[in-house]
């Protein structure tokens, strides 16, 4: 499954990171995560959305069903990202 990361700003200041996997034609697609709650920045959410991704991809490479962290999702993206 090919994922896709997109960032969304429905009211200003508020940016939220959406992941959805995409069938090997890229026709039809399914939510795979997204963010809980708003981030303040773009980067911020990229980050997120990214370091998000990149753990879809690793379980998905591994063949083992994704988890969410219990963690913070921007500590997280600042550890990975800085």
């Amino acid at each position: 499954m090919n994922l896709e990361l997109s960032i969304d700003q429905p009211i200003a200041g508020h940016f939220y990171w959406t992941i959805v996997g995409l069938d090997q034609a890229g026709d039809h697609q399914r939510l795979v995560d997204y963010s809980r709650g708003p981030m303040p920045t773009r980067g911020l959410a990229t980050a997120a959305g990214l370091a998000a991704l990149m753990r879809h991809q690793e379980v998905e490479d591994l063949g083992t069903p994704a988890s969410r962290p219990s963690s913070d999702p921007i500590a997280e993206a600042a550890r990975r990202f800085h």
